[in-house]
């Protein structure tokens, strides 16, 4: 009789210790303040600083991308004025007087447009050139035919002209707006040297326009 009270007591006491370890809480569950490896909070933190990193990476590379399209941009621009001298200073070349040489337009975004202008001679050679350079616009609009003078295309028009000053030649540029609804279709081109007379030339729209 001792023996099976015995037992029982025995077996009784390990139901009740299964129970309690069944039951039992998790760490930290009866005290929100323990703190748990990988909990919540860090993993919120963790992905907040993920997220800025990506976003400074990203930003970087945008400026990064600016750069070096900016620099292709110079580089182009530089090679092209090389081979323009070359043609124009070598001993085969072509004698020309002072004359906007070449032109180029591109569309900036909207109705701005961004003009670069190649104003050169080689008459002289030692002389100084210097003066100002300004450009107008003859095309359509209303079905009618229309020019525009420099001071029609200019957003700041009290400017009277992009200044410059060379022996050989020089690169100009700025921009212009276009008027809603006109369509160009030549460019007319002024020079207005500090003494001398002027000089004007004009170019097809379609064969100085970069579609690009």
């Amino acid at each position: 009789m001792a023996w099976s009270v015995t037992a029982l007591l025995v077996m009784a006491g390990a139901a009740l210790g299964l129970w309690r370890a069944a039951h039992r809480a998790p760490p930290g569950a009866l005290n929100p303040a323990v703190s748990m490896p990988g909990n919540v909070a860090d993993l919120q933190q963790a992905l907040a600083n993920a997220r800025k990193s990506d976003e400074i990476s990203r930003a970087a590379n945008a400026e990064l991308q600016k750069t070096l399209a900016q620099r292709d941009e110079e580089i182009a621009s530089l090679k092209a004025d090389a081979a323009f001298y070359q043609k124009f200073v070598g001993a085969s070349a072509d004698r020309r007087p002072l004359a906007v040489q070449a032109m180029q337009v591109h569309q900036q975004g909207g109705a701005v447009w961004r003009f670069q202008a190649m104003i050169g001679q080689n008459v002289n050679r030692d002389g100084d050139n210097s003066g100002k350079f300004t450009l107008g616009l003859e095309g359509m609009q209303d079905g009618k035919l229309r020019k525009l003078a420099w001071s029609d295309l200019r957003q700041d028009a009290g400017s009277d002209g992009v200044p410059y000053d060379f022996k050989l030649f020089q690169r100009v540029s700025g921009d212009f707006a276009l008027p809603p609804g006109f369509a160009p279709t030549r460019v007319l081109t002024h020079l207005q040297p500090a003494g001398g007379a002027a000089v004007d030339n004009s170019f097809a729209w379609k064969d100085v326009v970069d579609v690009d």
